[in-house]
């Protein structure tokens, strides 16, 4: 009776220890079977309890809920078809529905309703807020439409063209069809892309249409995206007036050479790159007895034929000044001294063979400024204008 008494208690012990009770541990005296019975009952219904616990605790609500035999898990029961409302309702509020209420869990029903209340709040601010974009991208796209300029934006990520303006749709390119206006590959709209990691001003020039195009570009935010808009402005014509304003600074007017101001500018860069070069500074011989006697016009005349004569001797890199009325210089980079007063020397020989009626020479000097020397371009000046002034001296 003692041993049956020990396997009864070896049995509870191991529903106590959450232990399945082992099939060998079992008494087979009659006054203990019903006892038995009660006791293995009780354990069948610990071991699905502790399972269906363990899948509850770890999140596994599709788990196998204990059937109605078991009534330890009622409770358990309760507070997993809780858990599984609730995740539903969790995942309707996580799909915009706003109108879940929890009631049955104590302070957490209260957190819940109350996260749930400022989603809610929360949403319907950002919906107005993107209703507020749109009327406001709508309203860009109005004003943008009525511009003469391109307008042209573009997603940030992908560079794809998304919106155009009708300027840009007509003269540039067609966001539907994907074609350009001229129906030829375009560098323009792949710069576009390129400059779409970046923002900032560049110009760019149109090798079929010739135009110079000044581009802006500005990171925004359209229709919820971040997307690049480029603004693209025609200014061929303001750098056509630019090139003229620059000619006007820089060019005299009557012969088109560098004047006195650039030829200074010029003088001053050699210089500061210790460049070595030759320096030549002429004067037209007679030029005012050729104004008094025959008038400016004549003089006018004496003044280019000098210059073009000039042109065609001196090199293409070579710089022409006018510095006064009959004084001109000429910067030869590279040059030496001798072969600058070889060129004046064919120059004073050209204009000798003219058939204008009146006698053309000009007087010069020259002098090379070697590399290393720190001369001021006042002072290249003064000592080329000297030697040239000791010539036309020496010619009366």
């Amino acid at each position: 009776m003692n041993e049956n008494i020990g396997i009864i208690l070896e049995q509870i012990r191991n529903i106590l220890l959450n232990k399945p009770i082992p099939d060998g541990l079992k008494t087979d005296a009659e006054e203990f079977a019903g006892l038995e019975e009660a006791v293995l009952y009780l354990s069948g219904c610990m071991t699905e309890v502790n399972a269906f616990l363990k899948n509850v605790a770890e999140g596994n609500l599709e788990t196998e809920v204990p059937g109605r035999h078991n009534l330890m898990a009622g409770a358990l029961k309760e507070l997993h078809a809780s858990l599984t409302h609730l995740a539903w309702q969790a995942n309707q509020v996580a799909n915009g529905d706003y109108s879940q209420h929890v009631s049955f869990m104590g302070e957490f029903s209260d957190s819940f309703n109350r996260m749930i209340g400022q989603l809610a709040e929360r949403e319907a601010k950002l919906k107005e807020q993107s209703a507020a974009l749109a009327e406001s991208v709508q309203l860009m796209k109005s004003v943008m439409d009525g511009m003469k300029d391109w307008i042209v934006v573009m997603e940030k990520d992908s560079g794809k063209v998304i919106y155009e303006n009708e300027a840009a749709g007509e003269s540039f390119y067609d966001e539907q069809t994907g074609r350009t206006a001229c129906g030829l590959p375009c560098d323009l709209l792949d710069q576009l892309r390129r400059e779409a990691r970046g923002q900032g001003v560049w110009e760019f020039q149109c090798p079929v249409g010739g135009k110079t195009l000044r581009i802006r570009s500005f990171l925004v935010q359209w229709n919820e995206n971040l997307a690049y808009a480029h603004h693209i402005t025609d200014v061929t014509n303001e750098k056509a007036y630019q090139e003229q304003i620059e000619t006007m600074a820089f060019r005299d007017e009557l012969t088109g050479v560098y004047n006195r101001r650039y030829t200074m500018a010029r003088l001053e860069e050699l210089l500061r790159q210790k460049q070595g070069f030759a320096f030549c500074m002429l004067d037209l011989d007679h030029l005012k007895a050729v104004n008094d006697t025959l008038g400016h016009h004549a003089g006018d005349n004496y003044i280019r034929s000098v210059i073009e004569e000039l042109q065609k001797i001196v090199r293409f890199s070579d710089i022409i000044g006018r510095i006064g009325g009959d004084e001109f210089s000429v910067i030869l980079p590279d040059c030496s001294e001798s072969s600058a007063e070889e060129k004046m020397l064919l120059l004073n020989e050209r204009l000798r063979a003219g058939k204008e009626i009146y006698p053309m020479s000009v007087s010069y000097g020259v002098i090379y400024v070697e590399p290393e020397q720190k001369l001021s371009a006042e002072t290249v000046m003064a000592r080329a204008d000297g030697k040239m002034y000791r010539s036309k001296k020496s010619k009366k």
